[in-house]
Formats: C-alpha cells, sequence, structure tokens
C-alpha cells in the first residue's frame, strides 16, 4: 500500500497544499516557497501526527492571483516581488474602505480619471457619495501611498432587477460625477443571503504618478479588488452577475483577463461585459464561489 501523502488536505476546516502543489501553482522553487513563508505571505502547518508540512491553499491561490496580475502588467520576473507588499511597504500603502473624509479626494481623482463634463459641484457630489457610503460603506476602496489617495475602486451593488442599473447601461453618463441620480433605495447592503448585482464602475490609478508607480499600484490595486470580491463570499453575500463596461483597450484586455464575456448591447458605442457566477473557471469566481460554498457550510 503506498504511502504518499496526498496533495490537498483539511487542516482546522481549511484547505492546505502539499509543498509540490504549491511549488507548481506559484511555478516557484521550494526556496521561494520557503521565503514567501518567511515572509508571512503563506501559512503552514502540519497534519497531526506527520512532519510534512502543507502550506495553506488560501494564501497560496492569493499569491499566484497576484502575480498573474503582475504579468499582466508586463513585471519582469525579476521584478514581480517588488510589486508584491511586503512588511515594510505595508506602513505606507494601504487599501481600505473609503470614508467621509476621503470622499473630496476620490471625486477629484474622478475628475483626473474620466474627461466627461458634468455641472455637478463637488459640493453635491460630496452629498451624493456620503449617502452611497453610509448605505454600503464597502462599495468604494482608495488604495493611499504614504498617506495619499492614489487609487480608487467603486463596485455598485444593485437588486438583480434593478431599473436604475438598466437606465445607468443605456445611457451615455458618469454616474460618479452626477449623470445619473443613484439614491440610498437604489443601493443594495451586503448581507448574508442578500442577492445582489454588481457594477464595476471604475478601478483607477492617479494618472500623474510615473509609469513604474502606475504599474506597480495598478497591480496591487486589482489584486485588492479581487479580494473584496472574495470577501463577500465569505459574507454569505449571492452575487447573480457582475457587470462593467469597457471604456478602454486596457479596461476590456483587463475585463477578458478576469473572465469577463462581452455580451449583444442595445448601443453600438458601448461594450458591455459580464461573467457567468455559476460557471466561470476564471481563478477569482472560483475562489468566491468556494468562499460561498464554505459559508453556507458553517451555517
Amino acid at each position: 500500500m503506498s504511502n504518499r501523502q496526498p496533495l490537498e488536505i483539511i487542516i482546522n476546516g481549511e484547505i492546505y497544499y502539499k509543498a509540490e502543489k504549491a511549488i507548481e501553482i506559484l511555478q516557484a522553487t521550494y526556496s521561494g516557497l520557503r521565503n514567501q513563508v518567511i515572509a508571512g505571505n503563506i501559512k503552514k502547518d502540519f497534519p497531526a501526527g506527520s512532519k510534512q508540512a502543507y502550506y495553506r491553499k488560501k494564501d497560496v491561490d492569493k499569491l499566484a492571483s497576484e502575480r498573474n496580475i503582475n504579468a499582466f502588467f508586463g513585471a519582469e520576473d525579476e521584478e514581480a516581488d517588488e510589486t508584491m507588499i511586503t512588511k515594510e511597504e505595508a506602513e505606507t500603502i494601504s487599501f481600505t474602505p473609503a470614508t467621509e473624509a476621503d470622499i473630496n479626494d476620490c471625486i477629484n481623482l474622478n475628475r483626473e480619471l474620466f474627461t466627461v463634463s458634468t455641472n455637478e459641484s463637488n459640493t453635491t457630489l460630496f452629498k451624493r457619495w456620503r449617502i452611497w457610503i453610509q448605505k454600503n460603506p464597502e462599495i468604494v476602496h482608495v488604495l493611499k501611498r504614504n498617506g495619499e489617495l492614489i487609487g480608487i475602486t467603486t463596485t455598485l451593488p444593485f437588486k438583480p432587477d434593478s431599473r436604475k442599473f438598466e437606465e445607468i447601461l443605456r445611457g451615455d453618463v458618469s454616474i460618479l460625477l452626477g449623470d445619473v441620480y443613484i439614491s440610498a433605495e437604489d443601493i443594495e447592503e451586503y448581507k448574508a443571503g442578500n442577492h445582489v448585482q454588481l457594477y464595476i464602475a471604475e478601478i483607477g490609478i492617479k494618472p500623474s504618478l510615473s509609469k513604474n508607480l502606475r504599474r506597480k499600484n495598478g497591480a496591487r490595486l486589482i489584486y485588492r479588488f479581487m479580494d473584496t470580491i472574495v470577501d463577500l463570499g465569505e459574507k454569505g453575500v449571492i452575487i447573480d452577475k457582475i457587470t462593467s463596461v469597457g471604456a478602454t483597450k486596457s479596461g476590456i484586455r483587463l475585463l477578458q483577463h478576469f473572465g469577463f464575456s462581452e455580451i449583444t448591447f442595445s448601443r453600438s458605442d458601448t461594450r458591455v461585459f459580464i461573467i457567468d457566477m455559476k460557471n466561470s473557471g476564471a481563478p477569482l469566481i472560483r475562489a468566491y464561489r468556494e468562499a460561498l460554498q464554505n459559508f453556507t457550510n458553517l451555517k
């Protein structure tokens, strides 16, 4: 009978990989895997009665996903570690839900990111954004470097049959700068068992940063954004659909990289992308479904 250790086991309710599987997923060496453990990026543990170390699946998959995003941004192998957030960088780089104190900076960054003209004042927009984050504090996330807001993600959760969402898609509008009024009633909360459709309104990095900083922090912003989607599964939030509009070539490439598919849409000048939450094989969606299933199993 073979004594070969399984490639995956469960320790304290979590899935762990055997070293050879973790190395294969990361496309790393054993010493590289060990260094990630030392850096605190991957947790290792031992099954009861075994001297064979295993490595937490969640950490390995997350690290692999981060490197995949780095590759999308054109990072060379030797530069990949520079785009990872080390313990030292954690003091200067943060990714958190936006607070009321961040709103003006969020609006100003949007004015840099979007070339549309709007007659809405910052005062009016501030009141609207405040209503949104009071209803759902996890709609807007901000990336800060040395305290300066340099990146933003905004994802609006609507009811699956929301008419307001259809109005947004069919109009040539900038919802973040006030072209469509979105009330607190239009926004859904993230509660266990709640069905939502998500609209990715923006993922943006401050345009005035140097090319290198835009690349590095763009990668950070995206894989932290991916964490927010998986977190919804951990909270038991049921995502029926995720939709986004491809406004630029790089944005379209990024959506396709995530596993989004373009759909036929009534406006010829608008490219709409959705992702199949039930059947997509994209790593992000698989991780979300696994997190949601774990939540369901624990109920």
